[in-house]
């Protein structure tokens, strides 16, 4: 069996009587475990996949016809070697299916669709007039409707769910936020839309995002951390996401992260005062945070993602290299300031197409 080093999370929730993409909507783990691989390597060849897979030749020709036959996988050129037929790498179709991604924050709907092999294909933001429930789920229903307005009708059908995230806590004094988190928002957009719906804590979904389709696509061991008022650290080891009671470090409060985002939104760069002064406070709490997990874990690599421009990211992974050890290698995650949509995005695809390790 190969080290599948991308194995998902568990979803929270699934919502039932699923729709959608009914020529895919169960495969075989066979099937699940070939797709896998071929998004960990871009065009393998048959031969490849059997070495990696374990599975007979025939298996995967069976397996490879089928993925064609429902157009989840194309064939490249022939590559003529030295000795022996040529090989023909087989490939993912990036328009093989589609998937929806919705994340719930205090302001705003961030809403993304993403391709078969992660590339965005559309993005909205849109504001919530308000933080109770109803108004969220009437701004749901109606960026999913805005989003698939953007699809032509071979599209639709190829859409293999709707991944929605929501944070781990909203404020615990205020009963509307914790009203939010505990309503069924997943039924209501099967109902208006007729596809599954996955739902799943933001960070865990966006640290699982940058294992299937981002930085960590090949790396065993690492720590994801978000940040923005907080830092928001996961901790993957084997391929596997560690949320447990996971903490959130605090870096500022939420009414000074507000002022410094809209300064970041409005162009102010890593020179503004309030920008420098919540780069420097990230930078001390990640470098305790290495630290301490130094003393039971050992990961030689940190991706960073934050919902700021790519380049304030490049001056914070800049800013930890000076202050880390040399042995960590420091990186941005490659989603932008939109990472948390992605990582719902993400979540029918891993749910439905990847195959999980026991």
């Amino acid at each position: 069996m190969p080290d599948m080093r991308f194995a998902p999370p568990p979803t929270v929730r699934v919502a039932e009587h699923p729709g959608g993409m009914n020529q895919v909507l169960a495969r075989s783990f066979n099937e699940r475990l070939i797709m896998s691989l071929l998004l960990q390597h871009e065009g393998m060849t048959r031969l490849q996949l059997g070495q990696e897979s374990g599975l007979s030749a025939q298996t995967i020709s069976v397996i490879v016809r089928a993925l064609e036959r429902d157009n989840l996988v194309s064939k490249g050129e022939a590559v003529r070697g030295r000795i022996g037929p040529p090989t023909t790498p087989i490939s993912l179709n990036p328009n093989g299916a589609f998937s929806i991604g919705l994340h719930v924050d205090r302001h705003a709907i961030e809403a993304s669709i993403i391709n078969f092999v992660g590339e965005p294909v559309f993005q909205r933001r849109s504001s919530l007039a308000a933080l109770d429930v109803q108004t969220v789920q009437d701004t749901l229903t109606g960026t999913v409707d805005a989003l698939l307005s953007e699809l032509g009708a071979e599209q639709k059908a190829l859409i293999a769910g709707v991944g929605l995230t929501l944070p781990g806590r909203f404020e615990a004094d205020r009963p509307e936020e914790q009203a939010i988190l505990a309503h069924d928002f997943e039924e209501d957009l099967r109902a208006h839309t007729g596809f599954e719906v996955f739902i799943q804590n933001d960070i865990t979904a966006t640290a699982s995002a940058e294992t299937l389709f981002g930085q960590a696509k090949r790396i065993d061991d690492l720590l994801f951390c978000y940040v923005c008022e907080d830092l928001k650290p996961r901790l993957i080891l084997g391929g596997r996401i560690y949320t447990g009671s996971t903490p959130q470090i605090s870096i500022c409060d939420s009414e000074t992260w507000q002022r410094t985002h809209d300064a970041i939104t409005s162009g102010a760069q890593d020179d503004d005062p309030a920008v420098r002064q919540w780069l420097g406070a990230v930078v001390e709490k990640l470098d305790t945070l290495v630290q301490s997990l130094g003393t039971f874990a050992t990961v030689s690599e940190l991706i960073l993602s934050a919902p700021v421009p790519k380049s304030i990211t490049d001056v914070l992974v800049s800013d930890l290299k000076l202050k880390v050890s040399a042995g960590l290698t420091v990186t941005g995650s490659q989603f932008g300031p939109n990472a948390l949509a992605y990582g719902a995005a993400t979540l029918p695809i891993h749910s439905r197409f990847t195959a999980e390790t026991p």
